[in-house]
C-alpha cells in the first residue's frame, strides 16, 4: 500500500478507498471459507439409510412399517429368498468430506458413514455396539445393502445406504 502524498483530505480519501477494498476482499474471503465449512454442495454428500426386514409374512411386522419401493424390491428379490421387504426406519444424513456420521437405526443396529475423500467412503455396521461389517466403496455407489443377519429363521434384517431418495419408485 502506498502512502498518499497530496493534501490530508486526499490522503484520507485514499486511505478510505484502500480500507474499503480490504474490507470487501476480506468479506469475499470469509464468504468462501464459510461456504466451505458450512457444507455447501461439493463439500458433503447426502445419503439415505433404510432399516429393512425381509420376511415371507405379507403383514407389516410393526404398525409403522411400509413396503420398500419397487427399485429396492427389484434389487433384493432375485438374490434373496424373502417374498416381502418392509422398511422400518428411514433417515437422511449429510456427511462432510473428511468426516463421519453414525446413526442409530434400531435399539441394536447402527450405521456409520465416513467420507475419506470425494471419491471413497467407508460404511460400518454395528450390532449391539459391536462392529460387525465394514465396506469400502466409491461414494457414488448407487445402493449398498449390508446385514442379512437373522434373529430367527423366518426373517432377516438389512441396512441400505443409497444416494437417491427412497420411495415407491
Amino acid at each position: 500500500m502506498q502512502l498518499p502524498t497530496g493534501s490530508s483530505e486526499e490522503g484520507n480519501l485514499e486511505v478510505m478507498r484502500n480500507m474499503k477494498s480490504l474490507v470487501l476482499a476480506l468479506g469475499f474471503l470469509l464468504l468462501g471459507v464459510g461456504g466451505a465449512l458450512s457444507g455447501e454442495p461439493g463439500n458433503q454428500e447426502t445419503f439415505y439409510l433404510q432399516l429393512v426386514r425381509g420376511t415371507d409374512d405379507d403383514t407389516p411386522p410393526v404398525p409403522h412399517a411400509t413396503r420398500v419401493g419397487s427399485k429396492l424390491s427389484r434389487r433384493l428379490q432375485p438374490v434373496l429368498r424373502w417374498k416381502h421387504y418392509w422398511e422400518l426406519k428411514q433417515l437422511a444424513v449429510s456427511v462432510r468430506i473428511g468426516g463421519k456420521v453414525r446413526r442409530e437405526m434400531s435399539e441394536e443396529r447402527e450405521v456409520e458413514i465416513e467420507l475419506l475423500n470425494a471419491e471413497r467412503m467407508v460404511v460400518r455396521l454395528y450390532r449391539a455396539g459391536n462392529l460387525t461389517r465394514v465396506e469400502r466403496q466409491p461414494v457414488k455407489t448407487p445402493m449398498l445393502i449390508m446385514g442379512g443377519d437373522r434373529e430367527d429363521k423366518d426373517e432377516s434384517w438389512f441396512i441400505v445406504v443409497r444416494q437417491d431418495k427412497p420411495g415407491n419408485d
